[in-house]
């Protein structure tokens, strides 16, 4: 698991050009700086990596060779293993759970960073899992948050505070403390899950007015709209920047995922532009973005519509325009793009989301995750997700 000096030394050549003040794109030796993803990107206290994919014909060989990945990568950021904040873990099989728990573990032995498994497809045939992290520059605050009476039995975290701000990892709608499930269906489970969101940032002096993003996993579309009624009881003025999306959870018998990010401060809720640029409507479960200091908190967007119904590839190019305008009006630019998720419905669909994501994606790109899940919108086929610094 150890990379050798001289890489690390070598991380001196290959960062990237600060196209963004304070964001310096990190990259393999010899690798250019046109690709549509980088491995990794340094913004202010942070380090995002994109997801990484290993060969392997059993899920013990892929998630030993995604993380010795994942640690070269954060080796050439001049971090190791114990600097991890949180990790995203996606898995082809949730029978794989077992296994890839047991390598993750050993990586990430003592103090793990917070975590969020989900089941999902993914871009590579024959690919198990696939991993993204965010880790903490050296010298920065690292501190991890446990509510009293929770275990501390599970290879993750339940948040790590760094400064300002505190990762949580996917919560679950059930009692921590002793393992119970939360009663009263999907709306037990959403407020069972912002409870325990509630105790985690109360041990940093933060509330859920603090969260300006959150990723909900939900098994099943038909329980969204009921999810949303209890999700919006917690958000009285700026609601995080969200996407929601359909995936299987390692639990059973629960149907509701959500990894949130709170950062205190002052916030400011961006409302994207119509295509006109007359203003758009405001939503009263989300915010197109948040923008806290010198963050930008994207929600997932989608670009349907008569046009684009039918053709991925036109859905791409839309929710992109639509990004950029948001973007704007938020005074940054694709330049300041850290990380980016892309969900989409069809995995063989891939390359015409990548045709239209490359044209505006040019250079010292952000990092990426590209997953296949279900949509909330019915003709929805590509959804994406960005976080911005400037």
């Amino acid at each position: 698991m150890v990379v050798g000096i001289g890489v690390c030394l070598l991380a001196l050549f290959v960062v990237g050009s600060v196209s963004a003040q304070g964001k310096r794109a990190i990259r393999r030796p010899g690798q250019s700086p046109n690709g549509f993803l980088s491995p990794a990107v340094a913004a202010g206290d942070f380090i995002y990596l994109s997801g990484s994919l290993s060969g392997g014909d059993d899920i013990d060989t892929q998630t030993r060779g995604v993380l010795d990945n994942l640690g070269e990568v954060l080796e050439l950021a001049g971090v190791g293993y114990d600097r991890v904040a949180s990790a995203t873990v996606y898995l082809t099989d949730a029978a794989n759970f077992q296994g890839m728990n047991g390598v993750f573990r050993e990586y990430f032995a003592t103090d793990p960073p917070v975590r969020t498994t989900v089941r999902t497809d993914l871009a590579r045939e024959g690919a198990l899992v696939e991993i993204s992290l965010i880790a903490i520059r050296n010298g920065a605050e690292r501190t991890v948050l446990r509510p009293d009476g929770w275990p501390d039995t599970a290879p993750y975290s339940y948040g790590i505070k760094s400064g300002d701000t505190v990762f949580l990892p996917g919560l679950l709608g059930r009692n921590y403390a002793d393992g119970s499930s939360a009663e009263g269906g999907i709306q037990g489970e959403t407020r069972a899950i912002f409870e325990n969101a509630r105790q985690i940032l109360a041990l940093a002096d933060m509330t859920l007015n603090d969260v300006v993003q959150s990723r909900v996993f939900i098994t099943d579309t038909a329980l969204f709209r009921d999810m949303n009624t209890a999700y919006s009881e917690h958000f009285s003025e700026i609601p995080p920047a969200r996407a929601t999306v359909r995936a299987d959870l390692m639990g059973p018998g629960l149907n509701l995922e959500i990894t949130m990010v709170a950062v205190a401060g002052e916030k400011e809720r961006i409302t994207r532009p119509n295509a006109d640029g007359t203003p758009g409507r405001l939503s009263p479960t989300l915010s197109h973005a948040v923008r806290v200091g010198d963050r930008l908190y994207l929600s997932g967007m989608l670009g349907v519509n008569d046009e684009t119904r039918n053709s991925t590839e036109a859905q791409s190019r839309q929710t992109l325009a639509t990004i950029g305008r948001t973007l704007e009006v938020a005074g940054f630019g694709v330049e300041d793009l850290v990380e980016g998720i892309v969900y989409l419905t069809d995995m063989s669909e891939w390359a015409e989301m990548n045709t239209a994501y490359r044209e505006v994606i040019t250079v010292d790109a952000p990092t990426r995750a590209a997953i296949g899940t279900g949509l909330m919108s019915g003709d929805g086929r590509v959804e994406i997700m960005f976080t911005a610094v400037r």
